[in-house]
């Protein structure tokens, strides 16, 4: 959304305040940088711990821990008030055959995927789950995409293409993997679930944890594409925001004081 001026935007994060209940709050490139939390991100999560859950499509973390790094920050949330894309996207594989599971993902998370009963398999899989790999390789994208060609389940974590890293610069996400399985295969013909935003799923597990209908609920997030259009979708409100602008944070912070 375009604002004439800092005063038509401050009004409106005032007015959504105003008839919020709760809040869903997105992770990279939103509230943290390199899994860093911001230090106006701190004080606002700090301050509504009991109406807020991340709602995140992070698929290399657990909800572990997420609260690690937030308890370092004084900031305790219980594991439901913690939705990841990737987790989601392994309870997701449990509904299949629990056997003959390929996840595409660093260690730690088919780790957590071996502890929810998934059989895993390097080659002939009846379900390929797309993480965030950073050991990605020829050898794991040919064996996917022949998994696929001959009929396999195909269940992403997110679409996203990139997340901003601390540094400053890009980090790929799940959604370039998935570019390069769809410049091999035709994905229109495999049976395909994204988990992620902008898909309702992570909205409505956020609410759920919250004990709230979506319309009682603010989107706060950095992605218009996933964040923003996904909560809006919905009917929720949403607030673009940026780990790198703390505008929106000191705001709300701002309202809460008056």
């Amino acid at each position: 959304m375009a604002y004439e001026n800092a005063a038509s935007r401050l009004q409106e994060i005032i007015n959504i305040s105003k008839t919020t209940a709760g809040y869903l709050v997105d992770w990279d490139g939103c509230c943290a940088l390199g899994n860093t939390l911001t230090p106006e991100a701190a004080a606002f999560l700090r301050a509504h711990q009991d109406r807020v859950a991340i709602v995140s499509n992070n698929s290399t973390c657990t909800q572990e821990d997420f609260q690690e790094i937030l308890e370092r920050d004084e900031i305790r949330l219980p594991r439901d008030k913690i939705r990841l894309a990737g987790i989601e996207a392994l309870h997701r594989a449990t509904q299949f055959d629990k056997g003959d599971t390929m996840v595409l993902g660093d260690p730690h998370m088919r780790g957590v995927a071996r502890k929810l009963g998934l059989g895993l398999t390097q080659e002939d899989a009846n379900v390929v789950v797309l993480l965030r790999d950073r050991r990605f390789t020829y050898r794991r994208l040919e064996r996917a995409v022949n998994a696929l060609a001959k009929g396999a389940h195909l269940i992403v974590a997110n679409p996203d293409l990139t997340h901003p890293a601390q540094d400053g610069g890009l980090k790929p996400e799940t959604g370039s993997l998935l570019a390069a399985i769809r410049a091999c295969v035709e994905l229109d013909a495999t049976k395909i679930d994204i988990v992620g935003k902008p898909s309702p799923l992570m909205f409505h597990e956020g609410c759920r944890a919250l004990g709230l209908p979506p319309e009682k609920v603010t989107m706060l997030g950095d992605n218009p594409a996933t964040d923003i259009a996904g909560a809006r979708a919905l009917g929720m409100q949403a607030i673009l925001t940026s780990a790198r602008s703390p505008d929106v944070f000191e705001a709300l912070m701002g309202v809460d004081a008056r």
